[in-house]
């Protein structure tokens, strides 16, 4: 592993790019040269993560770990809080592509860009989807292979397609044991 420190060992094509102290970007992660991407301190990025921009922004906070195959589209924006695990294959899309004018392609409909935050303390499950204008609450689990496509409150457990709550981290869980 190459520890980078900020803004040391970074390409030229990246100098945009900010990189906290003690944070791991694999070699083989892809960022979108001359964007706005921000990663805080002693985060990890793992392999084939893919950080787009597409000309909005990228936040990573502190004490993220952003696993191998996450991609994220920031056009609308996208802020991760501090102390956030995004498991593997998460996908986050901070756009969405219009397809009311029936005049149009679907290439040339409009595109509407309300951005993503994902606060402190999250935890997003492998092959999870978030779409634009969500915000999740801090202290969240999002199950795996959820699609988001509304907020989720703080302490919530969510999981389905679309999510729904489950319950609230924290609320006992009652089970009844059958007696003979």
């Amino acid at each position: 592993m190459r520890w980078l420190r900020a803004c040391a060992n970074i390409p030229p094509r990246l100098r945009g790019t900010r990189i906290g102290t003690e944070s791991y970007v694999s070699p083989r992660a892809v960022l979108q040269e001359h964007a706005r991407i921000a990663i805080g301190k002693r985060t990890l990025v793992g392999r084939h993560v893919e950080l787009v921009p597409q000309g909005g922004s990228i936040t990573i906070g502190s004490d993220c770990s952003l696993n191998n195959y996450v991609v994220l589209y920031g056009a609308g924006g996208i802020t991760v809080g501090d102390g956030c695990r995004i498991a593997t294959g998460v996908v986050i899309v901070a756009f969405n592509h219009g397809h009311d004018d029936l005049a149009l392609p679907i290439r040339c409909q409009p595109i509407t860009a309300r951005g993503v935050l994902v606060e402190d303390e999250v935890w997003i499950g492998a092959r999870s989807i978030l779409l634009d204008g969500v915000t999740i609450g801090s202290g969240s689990v999002i199950g795996a292979g959820s699609v988001v496509t509304r907020d989720v409150p703080e302490h919530a457990i969510v999981a389905g397609n679309p999510a729904r709550v489950l319950r609230r981290r924290g609320a006992s869980q009652r089970t009844t044991v059958a007696t003979p």
